[in-house]
């Protein structure tokens, strides 16, 4: 095999596999199509051989390739397109969750894997979780839809003690150095580091960028670093019994382990020091939550029992005496009474050691211990340095071993500040353009500060909400934000776009307004385009309501789950449509000064109009947010308007939808829910 060019062993196995008889039928996705070639939405699934299919896919991607391109190395020294990582501000990004995207129905039985020894496979032995070479086949499809750079949920080794579901979640991470077993595909006989080599270079090989996703305040509750460096963890003891979620007996909530309680008067005092970054003496858990934990035991005295997770002989730091520990499950980590369920997949890092270790005063895990460090732990000496080294190599391994063009840090903000530094650090200086996207919620000057290009940002949190559409307009349009972010109406964390109130409707102005934001990254969360109203988790913004009526159903960051890739998409021709109205838009789109952005009087509050761009060239949002009713109205534009326009055509139905300006004021006529782009 030709380890120094991946794609072209895969080639060669492919070939082997397309000269076997497959006995059975293989199933792939009409939209799934060659680079080159045209998507047609509702089209059937086509049986295929996979071998031929595979091979097809890796020879449209050669005969497209980009000349002057080296596949084998990041991207970002060899196109001229912004420095330090600011590349990304000009990119559209597909968020793919390999195992979840790339799933498929191949035998065409109604339902994913279901193979009695693993339950990724089919019975008639094809993986039908997704995979590395799924991936590549959707390559042609990636592009056709507009994206430059596919952000990649975590594809590192998941551990398996405490999963939510039959598979686990990718950010139950047991070794960041090591890739997920279960995204090779099993039909070639390569091994996964080889094809995601393979699927790095295809996609560099079509100017695409490869970003890869890390959590580096937790692993998985039987991660191998647990094992090697037990003191790089917390424990606590064996007897303590995890709480139920959702546990409304305060009595029996205060005798197990979970969240911290706080009371009411104590929360308000937190959340204020907080709020006024004023971190000297954090209120602490009160002592019978701090009495759970425990000195971590020596390597030599840890087990494995039987259900996968770990077990010692730590000791009381109160008495000294010896007892039994378990390592401990996570939750999130702000605000102190968050209603998500607990992450017992996964534990947290012990960041800093205690001044006396011996006798420890933040030996436990809180807010003011894994996010909102106390000052008198978050010290420079304190800093716990074999793990921040052990930390501060991944990255520069993955661009060394993969050459990946940057990385996305899950809960960025809550990474301590020196080690963050040391992490872009040490990575630009092997790639000075390599980027940093952070998992963070404001758009600040902070992260500026910190390094990072991009962060997620709070598009998805606030446009739904009454006024929240106004106030993120006035926010990053009129006064400006100080870095690029996404243009997310959903992430695998929140609900769904189509599944919020308005379905289709709202997704659809929802994702045009954010797109034509200065300063904004188009983010296409995988399965968004597809219309897809299931969540992948329930980690950020859902009610109590709506949490309990997914009690029991699957959530794909943590069971075998798929698309919808059959039948017709609504969603799917019109995010094409935005993204490439976009690019053909970019002079007045991409400019990120306040002084390109406008908001119009319509005259309706549900009403919302917004103009960007100068004399040269001018775009204009407008859209009826209101789901039941129709408007007639009119937008003055004399201030901008050139004499020559006497009518405007909405593009988004290329030219089918248009209004009359009549005295430098447009008349318009809005359906419940109608959106609408224009520009001069």
């Amino acid at each position: 095999m030709n380890n120094a060019n991946p794609l072209e062993a895969l080639k060669l196995q492919l070939k082997k596999l397309s000269e076997k008889k497959i006995k059975s039928k293989y199933y792939v996705p009409a939209l799934w199509v060659k680079v080159g070639e045209e998507p047609v939405d509702g089209k059937k699934p086509v049986s295929v051989n996979p071998g031929e299919y595979y091979l097809s896919h890796i020879e449209a991607i050669e005969q497209n390739a980009v000349e002057g391109l080296d596949p084998f190395r990041s991207l970002n020294s060899q196109i001229e397109d912004g420095q330090g990582g600011s590349w990304i501000e000009n990119q559209s990004i597909y968020n793919m969750f390999v195992r979840l995207t790339t799933a498929y129905d191949h035998d065409g039985d109604g339902k994913l894997g279901g193979a009695l020894d693993d339950i990724t496979f089919n019975t008639n032995g094809f993986r039908e979780s997704g995979t590395f070479l799924k991936a590549i086949a959707m390559l042609g499809y990636i592009k056709a839809l507009g994206c430059s750079v596919i952000h990649l949920l975590p594809v590192t080794s998941i551990g398996h003690a405490g999963n939510k579901g039959d598979l686990g979640s990718p950010y139950g991470i047991k070794n960041p150095y090591k890739l997920e077993e279960t995204l090779a595909d099993p039909m070639i006989e390569m091994g996964v580091e080889d094809q995601f080599k393979a699927f790095i270079q295809a996609a560099h090989m079509l100017g695409i960028r490869v970003i890869c996703e890390f959590a580096f305040r937790t692993q998985s509750k039987d991660g191998d670093w647990i094992a090697e460096h037990p003191d790089w963890f917390y424990w606590i003891d064996s007897k303590i019994e995890d709480r139920n979620p959702g546990e409304t007996d305060m009595a029996k909530a205060d005798a197990t382990y979970g969240n911290p309680l706080f009371r009411e008067d104590e929360l308000k005092v937190i959340k204020a020091k907080v709020e006024a970054h004023d971190f000297d003496n954090l209120p602490a858990p009160h002592d019978n939550y701090v009495n759970y934990f425990k000195l971590a035991p020596k390597a030599e005295d840890i087990k494995i029992l039987a259900n996968g997770h770990y077990e010692g002989i730590g000791t009381d730091p109160i008495t000294g005496d010896k007892c039994k520990v378990r390592i401990p499950g996570a939750f999130a980590d702000w605000p102190p009474d968050d209603n998500q369920p607990p992450w017992g997949d996964v534990t947290y890092f012990k960041m800093y050691n205690d001044e006396d270790n011996a006798h420890p005063q933040f030996n436990y895990i809180a807010y003011n211990t894994i996010r909102m460090y106390d000052n008198k732990l978050a010290r420079p000496e304190l800093a716990n340095r074999p793990l921040w080294d052990a930390i501060v190599d991944v990255i520069p391994t993955y661009q060394d071993k993969y050459g990946i063009d940057g990385v996305m840090i899950d809960m960025g903000h809550a990474v301590p500040v020196p080690l963050m530094q040391s992490l872009i650090g040490k990575a630009r200086e092997k790639d000075p353009n390599f980027c940093f996207l952070s998992e963070n919620f404001e758009i600040g000057q902070a992260s500026v500060d910190a390094g990072y290009n991009a962060v997620v940002g709070y598009c998805w949190w606030v446009e739904y909400r009454r006024d929240g559409m106004y106030d993120m307009l006035k926010h990053i349009g009129e006064k400006g934000v100080p870095l690029s972010f996404f243009g997310a109406v959903e992430n695998h964390n929140t609900p769904r776009a189509c599944g919020r109130e308005g379905g289709v409707a709202y997704a659809k102005y929802a994702f045009l307004t954010n797109t034509m934001l200065p300063h904004v990254v188009p983010f296409i969360h995988a399965g968004q385009e597809l219309g897809e109203t299931m969540p992948v988790n329930t980690g950020l913004d859902f009610t109590n309501e709506l949490l309990a009526s997914l009690k029991g159903k699957k959530l794909a960051l943590f069971d075998l789950c798929g698309y919808n890739w059959d039948g017709s998409h609504e969603m799917f021709g019109f995010i094409r449509k935005v993204l490439a109205l976009r690019e053909q838009y970019a002079h007045a789109i991409k400019r990120n000064d306040t002084e390109s952005f406008c908001e119009l009087l319509t005259g309706y509050s549900d009403v919302i109009a917004f103009m960007r761009g100068d004399e040269e060239q001018r775009t204009m949002v407008l859209f009826n947010r209101d789901l039941e009713n129709d408007y007639d109205g009119e937008l003055d534009i004399s201030w901008c308007n050139p004499d020559n326009i006497n009518e405007i055509a909405d593009l988004l139905t290329d030219g089918e939808v248009t209004f009359k300006v009549e005295e430098s004021k447009i008349k318009y006529s809005l359906k419940a829910g109608q959106c609408c782009f224009f520009a001069w």
